[in-house]
């Protein structure tokens, strides 16, 4: 099976990786960087099938022990790490694992002020150090790299340098500018951009059974990213549009500081950050999508629109406010800090 073949885009990326292992010339390490949703643990997965199945030389066969025990995520011979906090435990994580192999769509990502600690570079080091069990060799991936911190990430530094004979070391990240130079001049650079709206289409067509019109709203929203999109669609109940309009009246209706506080606070400990960066993508499309009607230009979806009745001047500032929140919470923001600085620019205004 050539590998990168279930990628939909990113052209450049699996040409790079592609030549690499066709001619035997795969690199220590890489850094695979790219917005959230677009790939990066698939090329990863896929990398780490080309060195570890025994079968297919010029990429890895899909269907012996090796190759199905690496995408079931339990092979002893690649380990991901995912940054945690102290509160996380094995089962968290063993769960976190099997919740991904089982719908595909599940964020490797835990809640709270999560971080990759010296102890897990520790843990790595410990492995490598080690025969690998299956013989093949060693990988580990590295997932949201710029979350490590920075003693942990000095940690990994010599491994990186001097890594142990067969080792494949992949890091992910979706902020490329949070990992420390000194940890990306030690690693070849792989970059994943945004789908267009067409292959996200393309791909929630083929993955969901959605009807069309939810399929355009969701592609729409989805910023260019199909794994947003796919968790979106995974609990789409045809809501998503009035939540947001929701969201807009209830701030055209607030004009108390602490009224908006405590509706800020609600919001963060109900959908938690995955929920909120959902949320933002449905809001900038609601505000998109009312402007166009203003417009006079047709919305993409027209039951948004037809039911907004706000201004374009605050469409336009309440769009540009919760990208601007999705941006802090992809950063790993506060999600409370972040929608709070959202919601408390734009309440009590916008109506006609």
């Amino acid at each position: 099976m050539k590998p990168f073949n279930s990628l939909t885009g990113q052209s450049g990326a699996k040409s790079l990786l592609y030549s690499a292992v066709a001619s035997d010339r795969l690199a220590h390490a890489y850094l695979i960087a790219g917005p959230e949703g677009c790939g990066r643990l698939s090329m990863a997965l896929d990398l780490a099938a080309c060195v570890i199945c025994p079968e297919e030389p010029l990429g890895f066969c899909g269907e012996c022990r090796h190759c199905k025990r690496l995408f079931s995520m339990n092979h002893p011979d690649v380990r991901l790490t995912i940054p945690r906090t102290a509160a996380v435990t094995v089962d968290d994580e063993a769960a976190l694992l099997a919740a991904r192999v089982s719908d595909g769509v599940t964020p490797l990502r835990f809640p709270g002020n999560t971080g990759i600690s010296i102890g897990q570079i520790r843990e790595i080091e410990a492995r490598l150090s080690r025969k690998s069990f299956e013989g093949r060799g060693h990988v580990e991936i590295i997932l949201d790299a710029h979350l490590m911190r920075r003693e942990a990430a000095n940690a990994l530094l010599k491994t990186l340098e001097e890594p142990p004979e067969k080792t494949l070391i992949i890091l992910t990240t979706s902020f490329l500018s949070g990992v420390l130079p000194t940890v990306r001049s030690r690693a070849h650079c792989v970059r994943l951009g945004t789908l267009c709206f067409g292959d996200v289409r393309d791909i929630l067509a083929k993955r969901t059974g959605l009807n069309p019109e939810n399929i355009e709203t969701l592609a729409l929203a989805s910023g260019g990213s199909p794994g947003r999109a796919l968790a979106a669609a995974s609990s789409w109940a045809g809501r998503e549009e009035e939540r947001a309009l929701g969201v807009l009246r209830t701030l055209a209706g607030a004009h108390d500081q602490g009224e908006l506080l405590e509706y800020a606070a609600g919001l963060a400990r109900e959908l938690g950050r995955d929920g909120l960066l959902a949320l933002c993508d449905e809001m900038a499309a609601v505000c998109h999508d009312s402007r166009r009607d203003l417009a006079g230009r047709a919305p993409v979806n027209s039951r948004t629109a037809a039911q907004g009745g706000f201004n374009d001047e605050y469409l336009e500032r309440a769009g540009e406010q919760f990208i601007m929140c999705g941006a802090r919470l992809r950063a790993n923001g506060s999600p409370a800090m972040a929608i709070e600085a959202a919601l408390l620019s734009l309440g009590g205004q916008g109506r006609k």
